[in-house]
């Protein structure tokens, strides 16, 4: 199991690190480039008490504020497979718990 694990966190990192940062909110809430709802891709979503989900945009954000309740930290993950590393290097860097 942890080979797995850092298999996927070996490729997030060779093949993801763009979407991590091109996405990541600002100190101020808002995002650094345009964030387009319903484009049928993954985000990583930080909920206001840390925990970290893979979001499947389907056309609809999560309930609540942006900026307050959660936060768009990684767009534009095409696979799960995708989304699965760069949630587990974002919990590498611990900006997820």
């Amino acid at each position: 199991m942890y080979k797995l694990v850092f298999a996927t966190a070996l490729a997030a990192a060779i093949v993801v690190p763009g979407a991590l940062e091109a996405a990541s909110a600002a100190a101020g809430g808002g995002f650094r480039k345009h964030h387009r709802w319903g484009d049928r891709d993954y985000e990583i979503v930080r909920w206001s008490y840390g925990d970290c989900k893979i979001w499947y945009d389907d056309g609809a954000p999560p309930w609540g504020t942006p900026g307050k309740d959660w936060v768009v930290l990684a767009d534009g993950l095409r696979t799960y497979d995708a989304a699965w590393g760069a949630l587990v290097r974002l919990r590498g860097l611990r900006r997820c718990s």
